[in-house]
């Protein structure tokens, strides 16, 4: 199996936030499987014995549990996220971007929420939101003084303030 990039685990919380207590509780292995599946790392429902012999190799899982896991997803596949071209082409692009300082991650909740990643540009640190259908650069950071200087026209709350702050702190630490 593939390492598992951060900003795609970011993702899956998101959608088990968005699915509450109860239905983390219930429905984790079900999520995990759906994301797996529509991310193209493992053959989706449709090619079953494909995908059992990829669990089978790669989990702890006996065949068994895998089948009930592929029968609580059948139940539940029309509940679940389905993750649109947009959505994974998004995604493909962040994990091209991963030569970034600190990963794309998504900050805040419900709409206010926004894909924040820091990557260095020259002798800049840019800090870029993927939410949308394109990057957009949220501010500049200057290497050597550590100047921030926002983008006047983009609203950024102060919580995403805070956060892009407090990881700038962080990095003159380590960088220093």
């Amino acid at each position: 199996m593939e390492q598992i990039n951060e900003y795609e685990i970011d993702g899956l919380c998101q959608t088990l936030r968005e699915s509450g207590i109860k239905g983390i509780m219930k429905y984790t292995d079900v999520l995990v499987l759906n994301h797996m599946m529509e991310r193209g790392w493992i053959p989706n429902f449709y090619e079953r014995d494909k995908l059992i012999k990829i669990l089978k190799e790669n989990t702890d899982m006996e065949y068994n549990e895998i089948t009930h896991l592929l029968n609580r997803y059948n139940e539940w596949k029309e509940f679940l996220p389905s993750y649109s071209l947009g959505l994974n082409e998004k995604l493909d692009s962040i994990n091209k971007k991963m030569n970034s300082l600190i990963p794309f991650r998504w900050i805040g909740e419900g709409r206010g929420k926004k894909l924040l990643g820091f990557v260095s540009e020259g002798n800049k640190i840019v800090v870029y939101d993927g939410g949308g259908n394109h990057l957009m650069k949220v501010c500049d950071i200057d290497k050597s003084k550590w100047n921030i200087s926002w983008n006047n026209y983009l609203v950024i709350p102060p919580h995403h303030q805070h956060y892009i702050i407090g990881e700038v702190k962080n990095l003159k630490k380590m960088i220093l």
